[in-house]
């Protein structure tokens, strides 16, 4: 049975998802620790399978030669997504080379969940994406901002008074310490960006959010829309992309 393995690496961490002929997910892991893809992926692949296809998708540099080789040796065939890759929505971008692999994955991910409707694609990781799909499947673009951590650390490390904060805990409308002002002024902050950006997309738009940091944004109960949360967004959408190309 052909098995499709997706990789995903980015700037905290790599991951890598198994999934079936039928696109269902079979497993999925991460790592953090400096593992190549190949290494990764060995500990997820059920035994005895030996055709696999590969796609691959990174927006960081250092890894990417050694995470392909390491993919050949496992895949009869790995798919590099870039700007030059077929994919199933329009790219509307000036500059598709600078696009990042993964917040094209992300956009293709989120069409499988909702085909048919404008979409704001929410990727709430190391750096916050917010790109835009319209009902037509074209994907027109979006901004990119501080992830949550980031904004954290950066108080911190830009000021000489403002002590270092976790994202987890309390987050009221109005801190009522420096620690809680920092949380909630750090994800009420994302929060409102989100919000701005779905108004943006239109009335009949559904934020669909991914990244390491969306669940805690979901828990903290800061975000007054609907939406979708799927960790696995860019995976999904990097099967579907490898699915594409196998048909073309």
């Amino acid at each position: 049975m052909n098995i499709r393995l997706t990789v995903d690496r980015g700037n905290t961490a790599l991951k890598v998802a198994i999934w079936d002929a039928g696109n269902q997910l079979i497993a999925s892991a991460v790592d953090t620790d400096g593992l190549c893809a190949g290494e990764l992926a060995r500990t997820i692949i059920p035994e005895g399978h030996h055709d696999i296809s590969a796609i691959y998708c990174s927006v960081v540099q250092d890894f990417r030669e050694t995470d392909i080789e390491s993919l050949h040796t496992l895949a009869r065939h790995v798919l590099v997504l870039d700007d030059a890759t077929p994919v199933p929505l329009q790219v509307c971008y000036s500059t598709p080379e600078t696009l990042g692999s993964d917040r094209l994955a992300a956009a293709v991910g989120a069409v499988c969940h909702i085909p048919g409707r404008p979409l704001l694609v929410a990727d709430v990781g190391t750096a916050v994406t917010y790109d835009f799909v319209d009902a037509t499947g074209r994907y027109l673009g979006g901004n990119i901002a501080p992830g949550i951590s980031m904004r954290l650390t950066a108080l911190h490390a830009y000021t000489s008074a403002l002590p270092a904060v976790s994202a987890e805990g309390s987050c009221p409308v109005w801190g009522n310490s420096t620690e809680e002002a920092l949380r909630s002024g750090t994800l009420r902050g994302v929060a409102a960006e989100l919000s701005y950006y779905l108004r943006a997309a239109g009335p009949t738009a559904m934020a669909v959010l991914t990244g390491g940091s969306s669940p805690l944004l979901a828990a903290a109960g800061v975000l007054d829309f609907d939406y979708i949360l799927d960790r696995c967004l860019v995976h999904k959408g990097l099967n579907r992309i490898l699915r594409y190309n196998e048909t073309l």
